[in-house]
């Protein structure tokens, strides 16, 4: 999951293994490695993938991994929430970074704030200018959680949600995406632990109810893998993640849809060469130009990535971009947004090292792409 060194539900745990009712087997799912299916078509060129790293002005968020950040569309600007920074501090602090004067605001909200947390999911809901925040590890327990927030850009306030009846189980390292289309959030997978979850729910706003979907397919369990809502069709795009044991020693570089409409799941199996397993990855959806964009994360005994890629869902293809005149290091459990106003990518945080999430240095870098 993370540094193994670290502490996890309150003490320094084994490895465990998943339920296997909760693990499905993996026939034809990478391993420790990927498998290229051929050459890049010759037609292909890669654009640059060069980063810049912005040195923002004033204050800057402290160091952290494993936090959440999303893109207020509104305003223009990309919001900050919680992580985990060293001495294993939970963050509960909330941030917006405006890219056209490249500088970070700390904001006060009013009320109570949510618990200090890592691992948790976060999503922009535009109608009513929210964000919302589910589950991740709690600061006070150590453990995993299924408690919804909700923080008001109108108001400046953070509300505890207290949705009726269901709510997916608690969970760590879920994907979670917005679907304007239907105004409802999507949430998949995750992890308690010890086992994994391959279960599919929305979250309504407009009633605050959670609804478990019954799809048809269904991604292996997993988590820490990466989502996005793809506006040109309207589907969600998830790839890789973790399964198995504690260490990520098994990982995943498949790469799924999924239709609201509906109510689909599919394998999409490109073709051509594709990113190395791994979990833990920034992914976005860049509108501008219809691609997604997948940076570093981790991959096992091979430590962390900074590799940039490219997906274009039209032709249903990976390719790996050249490194750029600079790069982000290698990293994992960093956050990653496009921010449309300013037609960029903005990454910032996460852990970097040489020996993977052992040990590792937790950053407070912003890049720009």
């Amino acid at each position: 999951m993370r540094n193994q060194n670290r502490l996890f539900l309150g003490q320094t745990i084994a490895i465990p293994v998943l339920v296997p009712s909760l693990l499905v087997a993996c026939s034809g799912c990478a391993g420790t490695t990927s498998t290229p299916r051929s050459t890049e078509p010759a037609a292909y060129s890669a654009p640059d993938s060069s980063w810049s790293n912005a040195h923002p002005m004033g204050s800057v968020p402290l160091p952290r991994d494993a936090h959440g950040m999303t893109y207020d569309s509104t305003n223009g600007k990309v919001v900050l929430f919680g992580g985990k920074g060293t001495r294993s501090h939970y963050f509960n602090d909330t941030w917006t970074y405006t890219p056209a004067t490249n500088t970070w605001n700390k904001l006060q909200p009013s009320g109570i704030l949510p618990t200090g947390r890592f691992g948790g999911a976060m999503v922009y809901e535009p109608a009513a200018r929210k964000l919302l925040v589910f589950g991740g590890v709690l600061g006070t327990t150590g453990q995993p959680a299924n408690d919804l927030w909700a923080y008001s850009f109108n108001a400046n306030t953070w509300t505890r949600l207290h949705p009726p009846g269901a709510a997916p189980p608690a969970r760590v390292y879920p994907s979670m995406a917005y679907d304007p289309a239907t105004g409802k959030a999507i949430l998949f997978g995750g992890w308690t632990g010890t086992s994994a979850f391959a279960d599919t729910w929305t979250y309504d706003p407009a009633t605050s109810t959670w609804r478990k979907l019954h799809t048809t397919g269904s991604p292996h369990a997993r988590w820490g893998a990466s989502m996005v809502y793809d506006s040109a069709t309207g589907k969600l795009i998830l790839f890789g993640g973790l399964f198995g044991s504690y260490d990520g020693s098994n990982r995943l570089n498949d790469t799924w849809q999924y239709d609201p409409a509906t109510n689909t799941w599919k394998n999409l199996a490109p073709a051509g060469q594709l990113p190395p397993a791994r979990g833990y990855a920034s992914m976005v959806y860049d509108s501008a130009t219809g691609k997604v964009i997948l940076y570093g994360g981790f991959a096992g005994s091979h430590g962390l990535l900074a590799d940039t890629w490219e997906y274009d869902p039209s032709a249903n293809a990976w390719h790996r971009l050249p490194p750029g005149a600079t790069n982000p290091s290698r990293r994992d459990f960093s956050s990653a947004v496009y921010a449309q106003q300013a037609n960029m990518i903005i990454l910032f945080g996460g852990q970097t090292g040489n020996t993977g999430n052992v040990n590792a240095t937790d950053l407070n870098d912003t890049w720009h792409r």
